[in-house]
């Protein structure tokens, strides 16, 4: 017996001691709390958008708060199966039956990476291609000793990430956070892994790994490559992209509302409501009244008193002479005057 074969069965002797060793104990219970907080963050920046009037992103976003319901969904149903697992026996393998599969792996993948001390069986892919994106290489790590403990006891780790330009926790369209989405492969996983077919496991997760299927994607790979907006998300071209004046921020048609003062585009966060007519400016062309600190439009300012304040240190001007008048004022009251 080689080196090589001598550490495989090495391995096989510790996975199954170690499978005879462990019962079903009540491991730790992972909540899919960030995709919840990924929803409500969704929700309000819809809010904001229909508030403001941008349908178009707010039916964006629609979509977006429509996929990260469909992740949650998926996440929790990881915790239902987890639960419904805990008290499942488990028929301990055979060392012969794990050796064998260790030696039909390293013929597969060319090469199985053995880690005793943290319980980790390694093998690595192909480049993995889909659609003419180039994703590259994975490692599939499974940890032995958590087969028994959680649903999901295996990570796939990009090796060379070329992730999604709007999520770079998403670096294949199955894979968020080296948590692979099984999918329809599902059942089949969970059934090799309860058996201990390791071999059957790697080559599931290995052929999920080099196929697509569209609208089951954290990211579908039409949006692989469009870089976000960074209001709404929105994944856009090289031609759909604007840019905000202020911060140079990426910014799709929807999201790149101009300066009622200036005409120039700004991204949400550098536009700001005048406290009067509520309309959005950018921060250059918004004064603060010397009276009451609140910052106004030319439109609703009297030099740099706002026409509020002005009204109060004037009370005693003709309502009919539109020489102090604001412009705003004066432009109404002309207007009038011709009606008549």
């Amino acid at each position: 017996m080689n080196k090589t074969d001598r550490q495989l069965l090495r391995a096989a002797v510790a996975i199954q001691d170690r499978a005879c060793r462990q019962g079903p104990l009540p491991g730790q219970i992972h909540l899919p709390e960030y995709a919840w907080t990924q929803i409500q963050r969704l929700k309000r920046q819809i809010a904001l958008a229909q508030e403001r009037g941008w349908h178009l992103a707010a039916s964006s976003l629609a979509t977006d708060l429509a996929q990260a319901c469909r992740d949650f969904h998926r996440q929790l149903d990881t915790v239902f199966r987890d639960l419904a697992a805990r008290n499942v026996p488990g028929f301990p393998p055979s060392v012969s039956a794990v050796y064998q599969d260790l030696r039909a792996l390293r013929h597969e993948f060319g090469e199985v990476e053995i880690d005793l001390k943290a319980h980790e069986l390694a093998v690595t892919t192909n480049t993995v291609q889909l659609d003419g994106i180039l994703l590259g290489e994975f490692e599939i790590r499974l940890n032995w000793s958590d087969i028994r403990q959680v649903s999901q006891p295996y990570r796939v780790v990009a090796l060379d990430p070329h992730p999604a330009a709007r999520r770079e926790d998403v670096t294949h369209p199955h894979v968020q956070d080296e948590r692979l989405c099984e999918g329809e492969g599902r059942a089949a996983i969970a059934t090799a892994l309860a058996d201990s077919r390791f071999y059957d496991f790697f080559l599931l997760v290995d052929q999920i790994l080099h196929n697509y299927g569209r609208g089951g994607g954290y990211v579908e790979l039409d949006a692989w490559d469009g870089v976000p907006c960074s209001d709404c998300g929105t994944s856009l071209g090289e031609d759909d992209r604007y840019y905000c004046h202020a911060c140079n921020s990426t910014l799709c048609v929807s999201c790149s509302p101009s300066c009622p003062g200036c005409d120039n585009s700004f991204c949400s966060s550098c536009l700001r409501q005048c406290a009067a007519c509520g309309y959005d400016y950018c921060s250059n062309c918004l004064e603060s009244c010397t009276v009451c600190r609140k910052r106004f439009c030319e439109n609703c300012r009297e030099g740099r008193v706002c026409a509020s304040c002005y009204e109060e240190l004037h009370p005693e001007e003709p309502q009919n002479d539109t020489s102090n008048d604001s412009p705003a004022e004066a432009t109404c009251l002309a207007g009038q005057t011709s009606e008549g």
